[in-house]
């Protein structure tokens, strides 16, 4: 039998459901509210602190403005307990603007020191050095007339890096080359690859702009093309940057699906692969304790979901997501972690202890200085990553000569723009 609800019940019950919404609307904006009054005090809290300091200074020193305003951000990063916050100054946020567009400022090029020589260890492809003829392996042998030597090499770090022009003169073959360099804007995408073993195509990233990903891509199919049939990644000393870069590279080899998650004060991001393209092809990845942050995750979720070998040695353990937030006021910056990233299938967390290679491998002292000019033959860690390509090995297998982990050699890279770590003495 049919029953008829009356208008007044059907009234009512419209009144009782707006009411309960309202009520939980209240409620969720008074727990709102009290939250922001909790923080407003305690901001007020501190004003009026630091406001007590600014009095008692003001009476007694001459103020430089800029400097206490920098001092006084760099202090507060400090208080948050983050190793990897940092106050940027206006200059210094164009300049990282600037390198994570692909775009730097210097000569271009990179030294080593090798048996007591400056030896060129890197040109970037359109940079002054490389446009001046300047090549891989060259020997520098005069700077502004003055000759140089492996016991030059601060002083040429320093003429790199406060010099707008230079006269640099090179041995290469036995035969000797005078050419002046002056400081230029050159792109970068930090990518390089050719063939090794006949079918094992070597790709290594250097770091990540917003260049890498299209670069790669270019790299990764004339490999292919070349006959490539399994691949090594080189991520050493690769201090990471573009996280766009790395996320579109993982689309690119992964299957489609989550990979990594970034927990976040508030919310979690889920990171997704949907590229339809998929890489099959076996590969290893190589590592050191110079990898870091957006490399490590690179590694990190390739090694979670089967698609390489990790070989080397452990990485730095930066986990986190980083963002750079503009200060209007002068144009500074600061940059702050906003997340930490979890891999999806093995739910773990690298943050601070590092990614574990499946196959440890150390470079010598010596090598490590070398890094950039060592042959295949040399470079222990490479052969140990084309060795565990072909025998399909994915087992952590400490070889008879490692110490269980990584050594680094951290120096300092120089541009007329940022300084970067590395493991080998590099100038740019």
């Amino acid at each position: 039998m049919n029953r008829k609800v009356s208008l007044g019940a059907a009234v009512a019950a419209c009144i009782l459901v707006v009411a309960l919404t309202v009520s939980a609307t209240m409620m969720i904006a008074m727990r709102h509210f009290s939250d922001l009054v909790s923080d407003v005090g305690q901001r007020q809290a501190m004003y009026d602190y630091l406001d007590e300091i600014d009095s008692a200074a003001r009476g007694k020193y001459t103020i430089d403005e800029e400097l206490l305003r920098t001092a006084l951000a760099k202090g507060y990063l400090d208080g948050l307990n983050d190793p990897y916050a940092a106050y940027l100054s206006a200059e210094e946020y164009k300049r990282v603007q600037n390198e994570l567009a692909g775009n730097y400022t210097g000569f271009g090029f990179q030294v080593t020191v090798s048996e007591n020589k400056l030896v060129v260890s890197y040109v970037a492809e359109t940079s002054p050095a490389a446009l001046a003829g300047v090549k891989k392996g060259d020997t520098v042998t005069v700077v502004d007339e003055e000759p140089m030597s492996g016991t030059s090499y601060t002083t040429l770090i320093d003429k790199l890096a406060n010099s707008e022009k230079m006269l640099l003169t090179v041995s290469r073959d036995g035969t000797e080359s005078a050419m002046e360099l002056t400081v230029n804007t050159y792109t970068d995408p930090g990518v390089e690859g050719y063939i090794v073993q006949d079918t094992v195509g070597y790709i290594r990233f250097r770091f990540f702009n917003n260049l890498t990903a299209m670069q790669f891509k270019n790299v990764y199919n004339e490999l292919t093309r070349q006959g490539a049939q399994y691949f090594v990644f080189d991520l050493r000393n690769n201090t990471g940057g573009s996280s766009a870069a790395v996320k579109e590279i993982l689309g690119y080899l992964l299957p489609s699906g989550p990979y990594a998650t970034c927990v976040q004060k508030n919310s979690t991001e889920t990171y997704t692969a949907s590229d339809p393209y998929e890489m099959t092809a076996r590969s290893a990845t190589i590592v050191n304790g110079n990898t870091e942050g957006e490399a490590e995750l690179f590694a990190g979720v390739m090694q979670d979901l089967s698609k390489t070998t990790l070989v080397g040695g452990t990485t730095a353990g930066k986990a986190v997501v980083q963002e750079y937030f503009s200060l209007a006021s002068d144009k500074a910056a600061v940059r702050l972690t906003v997340g930490e990233i979890t891999l999806m299938k093995s739910e773990k967390n690298w943050a601070d202890k590092g990614l574990m290679p499946d196959r440890l491998r150390d470079l010598s002292y010596d090598k490590l200085q070398r890094f950039d000019l060592l042959s295949y033959g040399e470079d222990d860690q490479l052969r140990t990553a084309v060795d565990a390509i072909k025998s399909n090995q994915n087992v952590t297998t400490p070889d008879n000569n490692m110490t269980g982990g990584t050594t680094t050699v951290t120096t300092v890279a120089t541009t007329t723009g940022s300084a970067e770590t590395a493991q080998t003495t590099a100038a740019q």
